[in-house]
């Protein structure tokens, strides 16, 4: 899905209402899944909550997480849940897009993707998500990951 906006406006709402029964069925499998893969940390996310396209504006709802709900995925009578992730087409130059496989640290290791990753919620609570957060983000996110330092204005939503 595609869409032709000029700017992506945030707007932080309260996180998901889960069941008891749920958050402790994420504890657990969490709690499975740390063992098993020892790098992998429960550091901030931002969950959206929805978008919606208002012309020429996309607008999140987004809400403040940690990485275990990313186990909601795995559990049957959870509601969805999904992160806001940036990522970078970088080109080479001969044209190609430049991807790479996710480090064993990962949720996901071994898999393709783009540069890129969760984005994290702004200290302190209060403050708001901007475009210039999410250039800011990826070009964090592109650095990191490949070694490739770019501006965050240089980079294009």
């Amino acid at each position: 899905m595609l869409f032709d906006v000029l700017d992506v406006r945030f707007d932080e709402i309260p996180g998901p209402a889960l069941s008891l029964e749920v958050l402790a069925a994420v504890d657990r499998v969490w709690d499975e899944m740390v063992p098993a893969n020892p790098t992998l940390f429960d550091g901030p996310v931002v969950l959206c909550s929805d978008f919606r396209q208002i012309s020429p504006h996309l607008e999140v709802s987004w809400s403040r997480a940690t990485y275990r709900y990313r186990t909601v995925r795995q559990i049957r009578a959870a509601p969805a849940l999904s992160s806001v992730f940036v990522c970078v087409l970088q080109p080479a130059l001969d044209g190609r897009l430049l991807v790479g496989h996710m480090s064993a640290s990962t949720s996901s290791p071994g898999v393709i993707q783009f540069p890129g990753g969760n984005l994290e919620p702004p200290p302190p609570p209060g403050q708001e998500i901007t475009t210039t957060a999410l250039r800011r983000h990826a070009a964090a996110e592109l650095t990191e990951e490949t070694g490739i330092a770019a501006a965050p204005d240089e980079l294009t939503l």
